[in-house]
């Protein structure tokens, strides 16, 4: 997975973190000339030498790869939710069906019917969370 730091507009090739306490306290980016340039968190770091590049990189830090990644596993789960509910659907017409007139004492049905709903609502939060990530440009 590879991270570019956003630093006005450009975008730069992150060869290195620094991480503490899942914080990420600075990163080095390497410079058109071959240098590497470190840039610090303006919250976490530790130390911040004179003149240096300092800013929030929990903002500034994208991660396209993993974002992406993101998109497609919540998509793919999205899609294997609606299946599911689908056959879930299914079940409940034929145990309808298959109790036409009858009680439905024994029944499966209301057991189908509230995984029905459980997952109805499940796939409610999916797709909240899949607009999100797209709305907050992740994908």
């Amino acid at each position: 997975m590879k991270a570019v730091l956003n630093v006005k507009g450009t975008k730069l090739s992150v060869v290195g973190l620094n991480i503490h306490e899942s914080h990420v306290t600075s990163v080095q980016t390497l410079a058109d000339d071959g240098k590497v340039i470190t840039h610090y968190d303006n919250k976490h770091a530790y130390y911040i030498p004179e003149n240096a590049s300092v800013m929030d990189l929990k903002e500034a830090l994208e991660f396209p790869n993993a974002n992406k990644k993101i998109v497609d596993d919540l998509s793919q789960l999205l899609e294997d939710s609606r299946d599911h509910l689908k056959d879930l659907g299914e079940q409940i017409i034929q145990e309808v069906l298959v109790h036409n007139g009858l009680p439905f004492g024994d029944s499966a049905l209301p057991n189908l019917v509230k995984e029905y709903k459980e997952h109805s609502d499940y796939i409610d939060g999916v797709e909240s969370a899949l607009e999100v990530v797209k709305r907050d440009n992740y994908a």
